[in-house]
């Protein structure tokens, strides 16, 4: 190995390591949405269904901003989305503690708080790193990526749980805007590197003839079979991840589990959520990504009846967490694989958000009908026998996916 190749390869180590600690963070803050809940019902004095409302619309918007972020990010650059997602995370944060009625905390919390995260979403960091890294590591890449943010749940889970019992819910998030801020020398250099890249090979990776604008990236995609049925595979993907960050901890303290014992139950969500996000990426780079996503959705059926079926103990919580967690971010390296194969890194961005908005419909669903149903008193079962459906749904999209080797990998 030349000193040169050594040199690019230090350097791709370097920015996936950059961009993981970048993701897992937004991701450690996304995904624990739910332990901030309580604290924000009781600091606004809204109740838990205007929260969860709250929590809804933002897991929405998360979805729906993410196309035009992607739209930016071609027309400016991605670091400079990174820029200004790493501005209203911070921005959001510090302002939803103080808060004070419904409209304060939707603008706030359900607004501010997730556009700014899609600005640092997986999508955008992949279009950003995949011409620096290679399209042939791009696949395993995106799991490690994803399997960043079980880091990030597995630190902030219990370490917010820990600091808002301790000093309350404003002290807590203000406290993480921090390390956001942190963040922008990583923006800019990713920046500098992309614009050098730009320099040294001008040409661009996306599909010749394709116009560069949303209707003409959404119009080519929406012409492909295999798009399709990723799209509605990842669209019932939202739904089982909403009952995770949203409800799964309410439920667990709901049935007579300690709230220190429910966070560690995420914490163990945050490291299996690792270990299936880098599984699954090592899988779609030797085996057809449709058969892994297919599994990765049938093993959620199984899931889903058993909270059905068994009784909440502590044990059955730390494994059905687990589980969770082995099929929660999985199913993210195979698809953003297969869009990336299809129409190349310049529009994975574009193309992975606009699937997540399909996915946020479904994540809006599952956090604001929870609410709904534990104010009526049903309980959250209505939200597994929907998500059991939904997931034998995305399992049989999968397997109907057309999809032809790469000649890449």
């Amino acid at each position: 190995m030349t000193k040169r190749n050594r040199s690019k390869r230090l350097q791709a180590v370097v920015i996936v390591c950059a961009v993981c600690v970048v993701f897992g963070l937004m991701q450690g803050v996304h995904d624990n949405y739910g332990i901030m809940l309580n604290g924000l019902v009781a600091r606004t004095g809204l109740d838990y269904a205007a929260v969860s409302f709250v929590i809804g619309v933002g897991a929405l918007l998360y979805g729906v901003a993410q196309p035009f972020m992607g739209m930016l990010a071609l027309k400016k650059s991605n670091a400079f989305v990174m820029l200004l997602g790493i501005f209203l995370i911070a921005l959001g944060l510090i302002a939803t503690p103080f808060s004070k009625n419904f409209v304060m905390l939707l603008l706030t919390f359900g607004i501010v708080l997730p556009v700014g995260t899609t600005g640092l979403a997986s999508g955008i960091l992949m279009s950003a790193i995949t011409p620096l890294i290679g399209e042939k590591r791009s696949v395993l890449v995106s799991g490690i990526l994803q399997a960043s943010a079980g880091v990030g749940d597995a630190l902030l889970a219990p370490g917010m749980e820990r600091f808002i019992s301790l000093t309350g819910i404003a002290p807590t998030m203000i406290g993480l805007s921090v390390p956001f801020l942190i963040m922008i020398p990583i923006a800019v250099w990713i920046g500098r590197l992309n614009r050098r890249q730009m320099t040294d090979a001008p040409a661009s990776d996306a599909p010749a003839g394709k116009e560069d604008s949303l209707r003409g990236i959404l119009s080519a995609a929406f012409r492909d079979r295999d798009y399709l049925c990723t799209l509605i595979g990842f669209s019932t993907c939202g739904f089982n991840m909403s009952i995770i960050e949203s409800h799964l901890f309410s439920q667990f303290t709901a049935s007579g589990i300690p709230g220190s014992v429910a966070s560690l139950t995420l914490t163990v969500y945050g490291v299996t959520t690792m270990l299936g996000a880098i599984l699954t990426g090592w899988l779609g780079s030797k085996f057809k990504m449709k058969n892994v996503l297919g599994a990765t959705y049938a093993i959620r059926v199984a899931i889903s009846a058993c909270f059905l079926l068994l009784p909440k103990t502590v044990p059955f919580a730390f494994i059905m967490t687990g589980l969770l967690g082995m099929s929660g971010d999985s199913t993210v390296p195979p698809t953003m694989g297969t869009i990336s194969r299809k129409f190349g890194a310049k529009q994975l961005a574009v193309l992975y958000g606009f699937a997540l908005v399909g996915h946020q419909i479904g994540a809006f669903l599952s956090a604001s009908l929870g609410g709904q149903f534990v104010k009526m008193g049903w309980g959250y079962t209505p939200l597994w026998i929907i998500n059991l459906l939904l997931a034998a749904v995305a399992a049989t999209a999968s397997f109907m996916i057309r999809e032809k080797k790469s000649t890449a990998m």
